[in-house]
């Protein structure tokens, strides 16, 4: 036992030292070119056709979040800041997934940061079994909740949401010339703060940096540190400009549907909002009864391709129909989390999976007889 103990360690030294200085690349070429039984059973992690990642340190940023530094494997192909990696686990025979967002690449790792749900299998698995050294399962990446080059842009998270924004974040503050950045960021306390010094760090650096607290201790307002929550009166004094800038959001559901409630009262142009989330929305059939799949036409204008619906497609969502009708929509995780299939609806009704304009094809149904989705 002891002896398998010391030649795993070994081994995952040896795949991180020839990720470090042999490359992906060549040992891609390697391994394809070399693919035995006996080398796939020698070390799995290099001869093999599944992507893959060493668990090379975990650092706890807060009361329940962990961040994972991983090492992936020759398979790994190029990711942007802003896009997110699916976790595969099996726990207790079943095989589970969850995503994740992940830092930009450095030192030939990346990191993502998991934070312990109540009853969440995967969460709990990571916090509780997983150690350095370990091997896992991942997806490529994936996602689109990535910055497009704006020049004024605003990142309003909550909790873990602040994953996918701190990517892009990172990647933007190393740059020598940067956007007119700003950040809301909204924690329960001032211990439940996740990546505070590099917040702070960043703040020093030149970063409009508002951190509210939405249960906040008698410390943490004895502080002054903290501003509060954000809301229709107090949008304009935390974030004088915010309608200037493009937003990014990212959080939980009733806090994502608060902030696009503000901004709608306000008048933001919620064209200039793209928004990611990580629960899945509930599928389930949601066209209202007076609804005639027969009678309804939908224009993908970006595809310039027109559909007109038949009784078959009666009841069924728009990423459904848009299958159905062979139109080339692209498709991640079909639960609504990814944003993967995600539009704007320019014209009509839908029903189901929506966040201001954004549409989430997947999970959501059409309600009108005419409906316009663009990209």
């Amino acid at each position: 036992m002891l002896e398998q103990v010391m030649l795993d360690a070994l081994l995952s030294r040896l795949n991180r030292w020839a990720l470090k200085h042999i490359g992906r690349d060549w040992l891609d070429y390697v391994a394809s070119n070399t693919m035995t039984d006996f080398n796939r059973r020698w070390n799995d992690f290099i001869w093999t056709y599944d992507l893959q990642a060493i668990v090379v340190g975990i650092k706890d940023e807060a009361p329940g979040v962990k961040t994972l530094t991983l090492m992936p494997n020759q398979l790994w192909k190029s990711a942007e800041p802003g896009q997110y990696i699916a976790l595969n686990a099996s726990i207790n025979g079943e095989a589970v997934s969850r995503y994740y967002s992940l830092s930009p690449m450095e030192d030939d790792c990346f990191t993502i940061t998991v934070k312990r749900v109540s009853g969440g299998k995967v969460s709990n698995w990571v916090h509780d079994q997983v150690k350095p050294g370990m091997v896992l399962s991942i997806g490529q990446p994936q996602g689109h909740f990535c910055y497009r080059q704006q020049s004024k842009i605003l990142f309003i998270s909550a909790g873990a949401g602040i994953t996918p924004a701190y990517s892009m974040l990172k990647a933007l503050m190393a740059y020598h010339i940067r956007p007119d950045m700003a950040m809301y960021v909204q924690f329960a306390a001032a211990q439940d703060v996740i990546f505070k010094d590099t917040l702070q760090r960043w703040r020093s650096e030149g970063l409009a940096l508002t951190t509210a607290l939405s249960r906040p201790t008698s410390e943490d307002k004895a502080s002054g540190k903290f501003a509060a929550t954000l809301d229709v009166s107090n949008i304009d004094t935390l974030i004088p400009d915010f309608r200037e800038r493009d937003i990014y959001l990212c959080g939980p559901q009733g806090f994502m549907d608060k902030v696009v409630n503000i901004l709608k009262e306000k008048g933001y142009d919620l064209g200039k909002l793209d928004s990611e989330r990580f629960v899945a929305h509930e599928i389930k059939p949601l066209t209202p009864e007076d609804f005639k799949a027969a009678q309804a036409e939908i224009y993908f204008r970006h595809l310039d391709r027109r559909v007109q619906l038949t009784e078959e497609d009666q009841g069924l969502s728009l990423m459904q129909i848009a299958e159905r009708h062979q139109v080339p929509v692209e498709t991640g995780c079909r639960q609504g989390m990814c944003g993967t299939c995600k539009l704007t609806l320019r014209e009509g009704d839908v029903v189901g999976n929506m966040l201001g304009n954004a549409v989430y094809l997947c999970t959501a149904f059409p309600a009108s007889n005419k409906l316009v989705l663009d990209a």
